[in-house]
């Protein structure tokens, strides 16, 4: 039988080891296997709800656990209903469920480690699932043998001591120890895309390589490497391009991000969308492909794409994302001498100035968010609202022309999150001025004016 040296997996003597177990030869070998090694264990089963014996198989490795003198723990969950109200596949919410279970009792008695029995097979299947999906160097390395979930728990690791043992030595050893096993059902329904790689993929594969499942297994092993080695590069990187993260966005520089190599950037992006949906199993290479055009588009799990000015976002929530940019209101504000407050943390100050040379200054105004109006306009009302559809401003420059707002947004690649609030000044009905990109015919300071109001926008 193949020897696990769990030194290298960290284990420490002394601390107890949560084993998640099914009742299958393969973490049964695993549960006998460390209790040999003399470790503290605590075993813990989950019944998924999926067929009518689970819990009989619950009740199995409970009196195994007995046998061995080891302390046992249980849940049950409807996985079926979970999968139903959270869009999961019925593999995705069964795991969700049982790592929820299996590290929230590995806390609760302070354990070193939830141990799972994936072996080699396991392995081989994974590996080739991410494949067929379409994956880069991060999902064709397979799964490490530990490793941090933080979805389930940021210190606890998920270690996996016999991933280089093969089934046939599990169903061997359990033979050896006299151990009987239990075999689930729902492991031969080919429904499962799992399922399918493993009854009728694999053994086609093992008529051109005998040992497919084991070379697919090792050549995962040495993919783990390249990818620490990748890792410390992504980590540097990820440390020069990305401006701000948040619980539904991280937010790159756009320059930076394009200047890095093709080959590093995928795994930036790739990052990010499990900095946000840590629950994310993987994410297909032509999902990454799109993202790379570096174009608002979809990812997976809710994730989007958007491009605001220098920054790329990945979101999964487009109104979560930072709004003080520019200028927004969602009111009106009749205008008179003094500061207003807007709606994200920006302020409309209103000055009036009588003395020097008005149009002068005006002129020499060199602010997009500054601008000069002719104060003796009165009666009119001078106010400030928010963009409406089908609003025309008659630009400085231009008399009896005028043109629509929505086009210079366009122009002036203002995103549509931002447009529905933005500010515009008007006389009246008539727009004066749209703060940041163009200043009206309407109001304009002249030679003949007396007074003028300076309208500046503070960002916040």
């Amino acid at each position: 039988m193949p020897i696990t040296d769990l030194s290298t997996i960290g284990f420490q003597p002394g601390l107890p080891i949560l084993v998640g177990v099914s009742g299958g030869p393969d973490s049964l070998a695993l549960l006998h296997y460390l209790h040999s090694q003399g470790y503290s264990l605590l075993v813990a089963s989950f019944n998924h709800q999926l067929r009518p014996g689970a819990q009989s198989d619950v009740e199995f490795v409970r009196d195994f656990a007995m046998q061995l003198g080891q302390p046992f723990t249980s849940d049950s969950a409807d996985v079926g209903a979970h999968a139903s109200s959270q869009h999961l596949s019925i593999e995705e919410a069964a795991r969700e469920l049982r790592y929820q279970f299996l590290f929230r009792e590995a806390r609760s008695v302070g354990a070193q480690a939830v141990a799972v029995g994936h072996i080699a097979d396991d392995q081989a299947e994974t590996v080739l699932m991410h494949f067929l999906r379409g994956a880069g160097l991060a999902g064709l390395k397979g799964m490490p043998m530990r490793l941090i979930l933080p979805v389930f728990d940021h210190t606890i690791p998920l270690v996996r001591p016999l991933l280089s043992w093969s089934r046939d030595e599990t169903v061997q050893y359990c033979r050896e120890h006299g151990i009987q096993t239990r075999t689930d059902p729902t492991n031969s329904d080919t429904r499962y895309f799992r399922n399918r790689l493993r009854h009728d993929l694999l053994p086609l594969l093992e008529t051109y390589n005998p040992n497919i499942r084991l070379t697919i297994a090792r050549t995962a092993q040495a993919l783990q490497g390249d990818f620490e080695l990748l890792s410390e590069l992504i980590e540097n990187a990820w440390k020069a391009v990305v401006l701000a993260t948040d619980l539904h966005f991280v937010e790159f520089d756009l320059e930076k991000l394009k200047k890095l190599s093709p080959g590093l950037t995928p795994h930036l992006l790739r990052r990010a969308a499990f900095e946000l949906k840590p629950g994310l199993r993987d994410m297909d290479f032509s999902a990454l492909e799109r993202a790379l055009s570096f174009k608002p588009v979809d990812l997976a799990g809710n994730l989007k794409t958007l491009i605001e000015g220098n920054s790329f976002f990945v979101t999964d929530d487009i109104l979560a994302l930072p709004n003080d940019s520019w200028p927004q209101l969602s009111h009106e504000i009749a205008l008179e001498i003094g500061l207003f407050s807007l709606d994200n943390h920006w302020s409309l100050r209103v000055e009036e100035f009588s003395t020097g040379d008005l149009t002068a200054q005006a002129q020499q105004n060199n602010s997009q968010f500054s601008a000069w109006l002719d104060a003796g306009i009165a009666p009119k009302c001078l106010r400030a609202r928010s963009y409406q559809s089908g609003d025309r401003i008659e630009p400085l420059g231009m008399p009896r022309q005028t043109m629509k707002l929505a086009d210079m947004f366009i122009n002036n690649k203002i995103t549509r999150r931002y447009r529905t609030h933005w500010p515009v000044i008007c006389l009246d009905e008539t727009i004066t001025w749209v703060p940041g990109i163009r200043l009206g015919e309407a109001g304009k300071v002249t030679e003949n004016t007396k007074r003028a109001y300076k309208l500046t926008f503070i960002p916040s």
